[in-house]
Parts: C-alpha cells; structure tokens; sequence
C-alpha cells in the first residue's frame, strides 16, 4: 500500500481537492484523505509538495506504427531499391496531382511506410507508445492492420484498444475479409492480455464496399464491438460522394485496391451510412473535418460518439473543425486524437486540448474531462480508468507546479513529471521505466 500526498487532486469527477493524498493498493485507488489524516509508515508515505494529481490521458486514436516514418532511410541495399520503387510508383501514380491533395499526402506516408521493414515498423511503433506514455497518456485506440503489433500492444503497460483497419472494393473481398478478420478477432480475444481490448476499424466511407459496411456493422452489434472509421475527412470524398470517382481513386489505386464506387451517388454521407444502418453508440467516428453543419447535426443525433484530431486534421486533411463547433455537436462525447506525422510531433494530449481551447474557453477542470473520463466512457473502459476514484485502477499524472501556483497553473506545465498506471510508477521525469 503507497499513499501520495498532493496540494492538487484534480479527478474528473467534479470534485478539485485540496491538500488531500491518494491511497494506492494492488493497482487500484482504494481511499482518499486528508494529508493530516495520514499515519502511514514514512517509507509508504510520498509527498508531493506543491503538485497536480490527474487522471492518466485516453488518446482516441493512435497509428504508432507511423512514428519515425519521416525521419527513417533505408540502410539495408534492398530498402533502398524498395525505396526507388516506391517514390517512382507514387509519382506515376499521381502524376499531374498537387502533393498538397488529401490522397498525394495519404500515400506519401504510407510508401515511405513500405520500404521500412518488419525490426523498423516495430522500433517506430514502440518509440510512439514510448513518447506517448511519457506525455501522460495512459490508454490508447491504437489504429492498425498488421497482427506483427499484438506482441508489443498486449506487453504495453497502459490501457489499450486494437482497432483493427479493414479495406474492401468489392462484395466478394468484404465477404472473404469478413470471415478472415472475424477468426482473427475472436483468437487474439483468447489471447490478450488484461490491458488489451479489440475493436473494429472500417477505413472509411470510399474505402470500404457497401457489403463490408453490412457485415460489420451487424457483426458489431451482435457482440457490443466498437466500431471505428474516419468520416469525411477530405474534398476527395465529398466528389466521390457526388460523382462516383475523385482523386481518391488514385490512393485506391496506389494501395492496390479496385475502383470503389458507391452504391448511391448525390446522397450526404450521412444519409449514406445510414442507409446501412450503420450508426449507433458503438459507432466512433473520426475527423469529420469537411462534414456541413446540417450534416454534423444529424451526425450527432444519431448517436455516435467523436474523435476530435486538430493536428491530422491541419497536416493531411487541409481542415479542421473548430473547437467550440465540436463542443456544439458532441458535447461530453468526444475524446481528443494527438496523431500527426510531423517530425517533431508533439504527443501530449493536454497541451493539445489547452490550445484547441485557447479560443473557446471552457473551464480547465471540465478540459480535463475530454482527455480522461469522456473518451474512457466512449471506449466502456471508465469503470477502470479514466478519473480517480475509489475502486479504480490507479492510472494518474503527477505534474509539478513553481512555488505559489495553484491548480489553474497546470496550463504552464504538460509535461507531467511522472505517470503512472495500474499504480505502476512508468516514467518519472521524463524517463521510461518501463520495456516492450
């Protein structure tokens, strides 16, 4: 049993507490009192001084695999063939295409992504999760199609969904990813650890034929899966909503897939969905950044949760939606996305949410809420994590503060000075403690 004794306890629970100590036992918060109440022995005692206590972080969408993709060069003589291959593919490929386009970007990144080999993806991988936990975050939905990241996900010491990204163009391949992907789930659902959850991932709207669509959603339903997918997040789409064909059809072509058309032209994307009967509470949607508001408004009613991704949103989709219009639509049901493919990227879920709200406003305490107990609900994971409460895992941040500072001076400080998970000590003062 370890007690922590704080100036701040910040819980996402409506609750700020002042000079109170939090009890740790077996990975969980089992009490919360006074600090003059405690009478622990000294050795069982930590005491914080002038410090924020705050829920880990819930980082709604990660794609980890992605981190070094834009600092990497092949070593090895068959990379950089791969590498030649690559960049003569891309530029045929999108010959006479601004590099600005939404696709040009997408398949950017993932031809420097094909001529990393396997030891190269999961060092990248790892170095993601790694920057991640050291920026507070202590549970992730991390994006993937590759099954090479179980290993390493299932070994994180943080909370975790495995989302898996599925691509279909036609009925026939929906149908053979269906049963591929369905025995794939529910084995790695046999074998996963404690911390791991799994979930679904359709690419998206253009990216996935209608009969995908059908299969997953009822699929999802049937078994209470979440299912996640990126929404309207380019003009691409929009045009290929409209026409049937746009510049997406080249990042299709890029990644070897057929001509997807859809099965209703001239329809909003959230007639198109709907149609499939695809919405519901265990929808999650991502982006939405070329979405109308008439269509963000219906999108909301019908029940599904968001993820809101500023920097993807600036970097490859050449938009975003502004803070306070997600506030608007998706009040208390939507979590933030730190994903970016900058080189310098920065993974810290607080400083994300303290500038998206610089214009908006809302009360820090409340802020704190969209990175901890809102997107631990929408993942079903806030009984265990999320805020700090008795009888939860003692997942939490320890940020400390300059003399004379109070809690609202956490804008000044996003870097947490350790964090912990399961009341595990993994990073303190910036250095991992912990292996993949």
């Amino acid at each position: 049993m370890k007690c922590y004794k704080s100036r701040w306890i910040l819980t996402a629970e409506d609750e700020i507490l002042e000079n109170m100590a939090i009890v740790v036992d077996e990975g969980k918060f089992v009490d919360i009192i006074p600090n003059d109440s405690v009478n622990f022995e000294e050795k069982y005692v930590k005491d914080l001084g002038n410090a924020v206590v705050t829920p880990g972080f819930v980082d709604m969408l990660t794609q980890f695999q992605y981190t070094d993709i834009d600092s990497y060069k092949p070593k090895t003589f068959k990379n950089k063939i791969k590498k030649i291959f690559s960049t003569i593919y891309l530029k045929n490929t999108f010959a006479g295409v601004r590099p600005t386009v939404y696709s040009h970007k997408w398949a950017k990144i993932l031809a420097k992504y094909f001529v990393m080999d396997r030891e190269d993806k999961i060092k990248s991988f790892d170095s993601g999760v790694e920057s991640a936990i050291a920026a507070g975050t202590t549970c992730v939905a991390q994006v993937s199609k590759e099954v090479k990241f179980f290993d390493t996900i299932n070994k994180m010491p943080i909370k975790n969904y495995l989302f898996f990204e599925i691509f279909a163009d036609s009925s026939q391949k929906s149908k053979k990813q269906f049963k591929e992907i369905r025995a794939k789930v529910e084995d790695l659902i046999m074998h996963k650890g404690e911390n791991t959850h799994i979930g679904i991932m359709l690419n998206s709207i253009s990216g996935a034929h209608k009969k995908l669509w059908e299969l997953f959603s009822k699929y999802c339903r049937k078994h209470n899966m979440l299912l996640l997918t990126r929404f309207v997040e380019s003009e691409d789409e929009l045009e290929w909503l409209e026409h049937g064909f746009s510049d997406i059809d080249l990042l299709h072509k890029f990644m070897h897939l057929r001509k997807i058309t859809p099965y209703e032209r001239g329809i909003s994307p959230v007639e198109y969905l709907g149609n499939l009967r695809v919405f519901g509470k265990q929808v999650i949607v991502a982006n939405a950044s070329c979405l109308r508001d008439d269509d963000l408004e219906k999108l909301s009613e019908s029940g599904v949760n968001f993820v809101y991704q500023p920097y993807y949103g600036d970097e490859i989709c050449n938009k975003k939606l502004s803070f306070d219009k997600v506030l608007k639509y998706f009040p208390k049901r939507f979590g933030f996305s730190a994903q970016s493919f900058c080189n310098d990227k920065d993974f810290s879920m607080l400083k994300l949410a303290i500038n998206s709200n610089k214009n908006v406003g809302i009360p820090l305490d409340e802020l704190i809420k969209y990175i901890t107990i809102y997107p631990a609900k929408i993942l079903r994971l806030d009984n265990h994590t999320g805020s700090i409460k008795v009888g939860k895992d003692a997942d939490f941040n320890v940020f400390k503060l300059d003399n004379g500072e109070t809690w609202q001076d956490l804008v000044n400080h996003t870097t947490p000075y350790s964090t912990y998970s399961k009341g595990r000590k993994v990073v303190k003062r910036g250095d991992i403690r912990f292996d993949l």
